[in-house]
């Protein structure tokens, strides 16, 4: 399977080795996720394009795979099959004192690799002695923590994971910010569970609704205290 244009019948202008190029278009009309580039260094590098290049990616088959596709003016590596600069491949894209890293490694330990999105969404996987997996969104307010709560490292993508205030120092963290936090299982059951002791608190109120019944169970006691008169409302009401 060829990713351009059709092979050259003369052997001259080969091209064999790895080059710099420019992205152009990343809209491909057949939907296979293939890119044009320009060639800077050749004549009209500037201005000619190359036929739609397939992109080389860490794992790929059919509807599943790695899928970052490269931005237009992006500075991309290219090879050309057999040398023909109109069969190209793209290796990857570089970065630069223009288009730089979102991990610098300020310290020099290399502590962290993950992902960033154009816009700011990031996937960390913090390697310091806080050794953490954090998911966050653009704003940081939005975060999925697994570790190591506390921070650690130096560069851009140190970071603390948001800690519960009845959390200890490792664990898992859910958390928003802002906003609201749903959790849904609309056609199954929901469990939770734990060892030891589930505490729910809030600041202000909270609701708890049953489509039919609701059931409490303590094996060795129960216990239900209010600061304030409280209603207890129900066609028929057992105490005993």
């Amino acid at each position: 399977m060829r990713a351009g244009g059709p092979a050259k019948d003369s052997l001259g202008n080969l091209y064999f080795g790895l080059h710099y190029a420019v992205v152009c278009q990343n809209k491909d009309p057949d939907n296979l996720d293939r890119i044009k580039v320009r060639l800077p260094w050749i004549d009209k590098g500037d201005e000619d394009q190359t036929h739609w290049a397939q992109l080389l990616t860490p794992m790929e088959g059919k509807k599943f795979g790695w899928y970052t596709l490269p931005d237009v003016d992006d500075v991309v590596v290219v090879m050309f099959i057999g040398g023909e600069v109109s069969q190209p491949v793209v290796l990857g894209g570089v970065w630069s004192k223009v288009d730089n890293s979102p991990e610098p490694n300020e310290d020099g330990k290399n502590n962290f690799r993950g992902y960033r999105s154009r816009t700011g969404h990031r996937l960390i996987l913090d390697d310091t002695d806080k050794t953490k997996v954090v998911l966050a969104d653009k704003t940081g307010k939005n975060m999925l923590g697994v570790g190591n709560f506390a921070k650690a490292g130096a560069g851009p993508n140190v970071c603390a994971v948001y800690k519960p205030p009845m959390a200890g120092d490792t664990g898992v963290s859910f958390s928003s910010m802002e906003g609201t936090v749903e959790i849904t299982c609309k056609d199954g059951k929901l469990k939770v569970d734990a060892q030891q002791h589930i505490k729910i608190n809030a600041k202000t109120s909270i609701d708890v609704k049953a489509g039919q019944d609701i059931k409490m169970d303590g094996s060795s006691a129960a216990k239900v205290t209010a600061g304030s008169p409280s209603n207890w409302d129900g066609s028929q009401i057992k105490i005993g």
